[in-house]
């Protein structure tokens, strides 16, 4: 039952990622900041 209940919570957590994912490209200047941000630390 265990097994059960954190297979639901990490499809929860992987679908609210996907989500907030396709929601920051609706959103191009973020998604713009994001990546310099990200280039910027290499």
């Amino acid at each position: 039952m265990s097994s059960a209940i954190w297979r639901w919570a990490g499809l929860a957590v992987l679908a609210a990622v996907l989500a907030l994912t396709f929601a920051a490209y609706l959103r191009p200047d973020f998604v713009v900041d994001l990546a310099n941000r990200i280039v910027m630390c290499f």
